[in-house]
């Protein structure tokens, strides 16, 4: 039977209700339920009471971020600053950022990760402004 009915099963039986209750709330065969009753009853006080005492388990604490990524957020240098001529020279053959980052990896031995590169050459690229006419309005003049 699965945890979450036994669980349901223990809780109505310690709560006072009688099987007959037990099976009408739950669609149990009271046998079934009895049977778990004997199961409960034979385990002894001192088991229920070892798990009443152990500590509430938490979730594990987040992993360290590398110390590259540290290195990074602290000081606002880049692990890709020694390869910025390559990387901007890549930029202008209009060259993306994954292209970038395998090239890297491939002739340079890069050791860093994909998403240092890619925010890398986000700040890097330069975007053409919007064209726009400048309208010139005829100076007025005196009459």
């Amino acid at each position: 039977m699965k945890l979450h009915l036994q669980t349901t099963i223990w809780t109505l039986l310690k709560a006072g209700s009688t099987q007959r209750q037990i099976e009408r709330a739950t669609g149990i065969s009271r046998h079934t339920i009895r049977a778990y009753k004997k199961k409960f009853d034979s385990q002894s006080p001192d088991a229920s009471a070892d798990q009443a005492n152990e500590p509430i388990q938490t979730a594990p604490p987040w992993p360290p971020t590398p110390p590259t990524a540290q290195a990074e957020q602290l000081t606002g240098a880049s692990i890709c600053e020694p390869y910025r001529d390559y990387i901007e020279a890549q930029l202008r053959l209009k060259r993306n950022a994954m292209a970038i980052y395998q090239d890297l990896v491939d002739h340079f031995g890069f050791a860093g990760a994909y998403n240092a590169v890619k925010r890398f050459t986000a700040r890097l690229r330069y975007r053409e402004p919007e064209q726009f006419d400048r309208l010139a309005a005829p100076a007025p003049t005196d009459s």
